[in-house]
């Protein structure tokens, strides 16, 4: 693997083509993903766009307007404006499922995510979110960077319901959103293990109830979804933490880190190349989660295919995270020294982050996730 990978990267030094796609714009989503029904509604298209709203997000750590209100089955686009200095995010959701997830982001920075009900918007640009409120209720929008959502950084959308909302569909998904099994693994637990799931919050004596029903039972569909997506799972932050910069953000920033032509290219390339092989492993590791599953409900399991089988699953997942952490690697070659200085700051990871009223954590280094598009690099 590391013979391929030194060979892509010098292919990349060279020069790379400029045919491997176009470069990630600000504030835009980062992969192209099927619309998924959601509580708080679906991901629409631009051309069944009826309204926009612009917010304005500001290093204060507030949203403004902080409460909007749309009416059912609008399909809306949230024009969302950075007016600070440093990266902030709005993300969709439910009030439990955000207060979640931000708990898990201020648990582990660094941790990537990137979903259609979610925007990344660089210091001084602004981005887009097209979505169709298709259920009635009252939602929230967030910026789940750590800090920033305990400091206060959230506010409300009321849904409308209207007689032709109630003919979309109603049909809430059985699960709630998770990002488990980056939680999971930075624990040292199996993916998939996660609190929240299908059953109520008060049944700790079961907490995997209604998870025998999963197709994989140690996967749940995020963690299928996201390793099919190339997503990052923190599965880098021993590079990104430490300084070593991945190509997505890096594109993302393009213009503040003052990056040349050649290195937008490589950059690109880099990206592209890398989530090829990021999706390539993950299905590989799914298959080898599948075969340990299966045996295990076939019953033919015993402790010799049992070690052959963990042992094929953890070299998967050994080989995809290497795939993380030679990406950053080759991205930081393609810098320079003042670039990567750069990048840290706008991360977040440098000592010149200002202090906000309100902030419950330590701001020292005030890591900042890697977005995925979550993906992630």
């Amino acid at each position: 693997m590391n013979a391929i990978k030194f060979i892509a990267i010098c292919a990349i030094l060279t020069g790379a083509s400029a045919t491997f796609g176009h470069e990630p714009r600000h504030g835009q989503p980062m992969h192209a993903t099927a619309a998924e029904q959601k509580t708080w509604g679906m991901a629409g298209e631009a051309k069944a766009v009826t309204r926009t709203i612009t917010i304005h997000m500001k290093d204060t750590m507030r949203f403004t307007p902080a409460r909007i209100e749309v009416k059912q089955g609008q399909t809306v686009r949230l024009k969302v404006r950075n007016d600070g200095k440093v990266l902030h995010e709005l993300v969709l959701g439910t009030p439990q499922e955000l207060a979640e997830h931000a708990a898990q982001m201020q648990k582990h920075p660094g941790m990537e995510h990137d979903e259609p009900h979610m925007v990344h918007v660089a210091p001084g640009k602004t981005g887009n979110l097209v979505w169709t409120f298709n259920r009635a209720g009252e939602f929230e929008f967030a910026c789940l960077i750590n800090g920033h959502y305990q400091a206060g950084m959230k506010g409300t959308i009321r849904v409308i319901a209207t007689k032709a909302g109630k003919d979309q569909p109603t049909t809430a998904p059985t699960a709630t959103h998770q990002h488990g099994m980056h939680q999971n693994m930075q624990a040292g637990q199996p993916h998939g293990n996660m609190s929240g799931g299908m059953h109520s919050p008060s049944s700790s004596s079961q907490p995997y109830a209604g998870e025998q029903q999963r197709q994989i039972k140690a996967l749940s569909g995020q963690d299928i979804q996201a390793y099919e997506n190339g997503q990052g799972h923190g599965f880098a932050k021993a590079a990104e933490l430490n300084g070593y910069p991945g190509p997505l953000h890096t594109l993302e920033l393009a213009n503040e880190l003052k990056l040349s032509d050649e290195q937008r290219t490589q950059s690109q390339a880099l990206l592209t190349q890398h989530k090829t092989e990021a999706r390539r492993l993950g299905a590989e590791l799914i298959e080898a989660e599948r075969a340990l599953d299966q045996a295990f409900a076939s019953r033919s399991i015993n402790a010799e295919s049992l070690n052959q089988l963990t042992r094929a699953a953890g070299e998967k997942l050994a080989q995809l995270r290497a795939e993380h952490l030679q990406t950053h690697l080759a991205q930081t070659a393609l810098l320079t020294p003042q670039q990567i200085e750069r990048y840290k700051t706008l991360r977040g990871y440098g000592h010149t982050m200002p202090m906000h009223p309100g902030m419950q954590h330590d701001m020292k280094h005030h890591p900042m996730m890697e977005m995925n598009h979550g993906q992630h690099h």
